[in-house]
């Protein structure tokens, strides 16, 4: 899943982690589907991330978290990089765990005495306490986040600005302007009633 930056996708630079969850989602969906003895198979999804952000994954990632959201099939988040505010938003929607490890000797350790447990039983246990989660959207255009800002009515991308054209979707917007009416003066003279000004 990952793009060499050899200018053919030049946009991602990184790691496709929309596509990476999307295609664990499939294959938690093939297991339920083939284990007919158990249907209390319950799937769960562990990402280690080491890369930054990626702008231009925001929506694969979101559409991911919502589709897992929906199975309910938890995302666990360990980030051995800078913080990952697509990975928090995911373990957050979907019940999972998000962790940010500074030293990288003790990775092992979390995996086995936090993520190798099932999420029931990580609320009886003392795991380091969620943070904070910032759930506004990312823009589009810059990946920063967004308190207001527009959004495609047809796929959703949020933007910073009114963009004409999306980017995503290639939907064609018109910004609607208030219609400023000409009111027309007269020549500024009345009349009286003997016709003289």
């Amino acid at each position: 899943f990952f793009v060499l930056s050899s200018g053919i996708n030049a946009e991602y630079g990184g790691s496709l982690m929309g596509a990476a969850l999307l295609r664990a989602l499939c294959y938690c969906n093939a297991a339920k589907k083939e284990i007919t003895t158990s249907p209390t198979l319950r799937c769960r999804l562990l990402v280690i991330k080491g890369s930054p952000d990626v702008r231009g994954q925001y929506m694969p990632i979101m559409n991911a978290v919502f589709a897992a959201q929906k199975n309910k099939i938890g995302i666990d988040s360990v980030v051995l990089g800078e913080e990952s505010t697509y990975l928090e938003q995911a373990s957050e929607i979907t019940g999972g765990t998000y962790l940010k490890i500074t030293d990288h000797s003790t990775l092992v350790q979390y995996l086995l005495s936090i993520f190798l447990m099932s999420i029931e039983f990580r609320k009886t246990f003392n795991i380091p306490p969620p943070k904070k989660v910032d759930f506004r959207a990312a823009c589009q255009c810059h990946g920063t986040m967004l308190d207001t800002g527009f959004v495609c009515s047809v796929c959703m991308t949020v933007y910073c600005s009114f963009r004409a054209i999306c980017q995503s979707c290639n939907a064609h917007f018109k910004l609607r302007t208030a219609v400023k009416k000409v009111i027309k003066k007269g020549t500024g003279k009345r009349k009286l009633d003997n016709g003289k000004p």
